[in-house]
């Protein structure tokens, strides 16, 4: 079944209901896809079309098969070539249905650790392990669309889901995986994305970093929107409040998680935080009961 269109359309996009999704997306006409992020884990196969993916700063040129990983909180967008249809299967990826089936130290998201490790995002598989895998998406699209009327559906989805993931991770974790190299963007902007991240608790100031990267405030402030499509303060704000719900998640309290994150007055993160996600902070109940 084909969908045209994303299955999600704000800045913060997509939804999860339950443990895992996948859509098989074809556009066929030219259309705008805006940087975004999501709350779980995502992983996309191209199957056709001219893409270059940018994930946090860093660009990748895609071939047919290429898997990219996307982690949660990690802002991304494709850049795509209208010249031919943009065709791709979209997995998304529960934090919970991951660590439900974590064996001792085999993890179901090792191939995004080791994605991080290798400083990228993409993975080119050989021709075995590439049918191989593409074969079993295939298998749950299918399975997922009559899901309903088979016998237990649910779980056989559960099941090809499964042994995807274990799938990709063994090869993902061989030491002759093929991690694509990237392009940043922009050196100064890819340089800048990954000193923030690493320092959210610190002063980043406009001031700050325009010393940190020795050009003018206007000039950095003017690149990094035209590379990333956010404003260098929407940015921070961003990054500091998914912190901020990754520390409550954990069960640190709201007042704690505030500051940790790098808010320095817990009025403005109240505010930030209830409009960004609709609610106030609230410590996980799972966590408090652990």
């Amino acid at each position: 079944m084909y969908i045209n269109s994303d299955p999600s359309a704000t800045p913060k996009q997509g939804f999860l209901q339950g443990e895992f999704r996948l859509f098989h997306i074809k556009d066929k006409v030219q259309r705008a896809y805006e940087p975004h992020y999501h709350d779980f884990l995502k992983i996309v196969v191209l199957l056709e079309g001219n893409v270059t993916y940018i994930i946090e700063g860093r660009s990748y040129s895609l071939h047919p098969g290429d898997i990219v990983l996307v982690d949660r909180g990690q802002i991304h967008c494709p850049q795509v070539d209208a010249s031919s249809p943009y065709e791709r299967l979209i997995l998304y990826l529960s934090p919970d249905f991951l660590d439900r089936y974590r064996e001792g130290a085999s993890s179901l998201d090792s191939c995004f650790s080791t994605a991080a490790y290798r400083h990228s995002n993409v993975l080119r598989l050989k021709d075995e392990a590439r049918h191989l895998t593409i074969s079993l998406l295939k298998k749950l699209e299918h399975a997922q669309n009559w899901q309903e009327e088979e016998f237990a559906g649910p779980l056989y989805c559960r099941l090809l889901c499964l042994q995807f993931l274990v799938e990709l991770n063994r090869v993902s974790l061989d030491d002759n995986a093929q991690y694509l190299p990237n392009g940043a963007l922009n050196y100064r902007v890819s340089g800048l994305i990954s000193y923030i991240n690493e320092h959210l608790c610190e002063d980043l100031s406009i001031r700050s970093l325009s010393a940190l990267n020795c050009v003018s405030p206007y000039h950095m402030m003017r690149i990094f929107k035209e590379e990333t499509g956010y404003t260098i303060g929407n940015y921070i704000t961003e990054k500091r409040l998914l912190k901020a719900r990754s520390l409550l998640a954990e069960g640190t309290g709201a007042t704690q998680a505030c500051y940790l994150s790098g808010f320095n007055n817990y009025s403005t993160f109240l505010r930030a935080y209830k409009q960004h996600f609709g609610e106030l902070p609230k410590r996980s109940m799972c966590a408090k009961k652990t």
